[in-house]
C-alpha cells in the first residue's frame, strides 16, 4: 500500500511539473508569434526574424518557397517589404491552435489578417500560417513556417462552396 501512494504522488508530482512545462512553452510561443506581429507593426526586419531559427524554412502566401533561409536573409527581406510595398500595410495576428508533437517540437496554426495603416481591422482572417517550433536550447524557434492566403473571404464562390461557415471554420478569430 505505502508502494502504491508513493508511485501514485511521484506520478501526480511529475505531471503537475510536465502541465506547468506547457503552460510556460504555450507562453513562450505566443510571445514569439506576438514579436512577429510586434516586428511587423513597427516596421523593423530584425525583430520580426527573431523568432526564427538560424536557419529555416519559409512559404509565403503565394507558394514563394525559401528553404534554408537565414534569419538574417528573413530580416533582409522583411525590411524590405516594410521600406516598401507593406510600409502602410499593419498585421494582426491570433493563436489558433497549438499541437505539441514532442516536448520540443510544436505545431501552431495562426490566423492573421493584413489591412491599411489607420483602418478598422478586417473582421474576417485573410491567412492561415502553420509554424513548426523547435525548442533547442530552452528557446522557441520556428524552423518552420507556410503563409497561406484564405480565398475564402476573398471570393463569393468559394466561400459558398466551404464545408462550414466560415464562422465555424475559422471560429477563434471571431473570439
Amino acid at each position: 500500500m505505502k508502494k502504491l501512494v508513493t508511485t501514485t504522488l511521484s506520478f501526480a508530482l511529475f505531471a503537475m511539473a510536465a502541465i506547468s512545462q506547457t503552460d510556460t512553452d504555450k507562453k513562450e510561443i505566443v510571445k514569439a508569434v506576438a514579436t512577429i506581429e510586434e516586428g511587423w507593426m513597427q516596421k523593423d526586419g530584425k525583430k520580426f526574424a527573431s523568432p526564427f531559427a538560424e536557419v529555416h524554412d519559409f512559404i509565403v502566401w503565394n507558394g514563394y518557397y525559401f528553404p534554408n533561409e537565414t534569419r538574417a536573409m528573413a530580416a533582409m527581406s522583411h525590411q524590405r517589404l516594410f521600406d516598401g510595398p507593406f510600409k502602410t500595410w499593419d498585421i494582426r495576428l491570433k493563436v489558433d491552435k497549438m499541437k505539441f508533437i514532442r516536448p520540443d517540437i510544436a505545431l501552431i496554426h495562426v490566423l492573421g489578417v493584413g489591412y491599411d495603416k489607420g483602418k478598422e481591422v478586417p473582421a474576417n482572417p485573410g491567412v492561415l500560417m502553420s509554424l513548426l517550433f523547435e525548442k533547442k536550447d530552452g528557446i522557441w524557434e520556428i524552423i518552420a513556417f507556410h503563409n497561406l492566403d484564405l480565398e475564402t473571404f476573398q471570393n463569393e464562390e468559394v466561400k459558398k462552396g466551404m464545408p462550414f461557415p466560415a464562422e465555424v471554420m475559422y471560429a477563434n478569430w471571431y473570439k
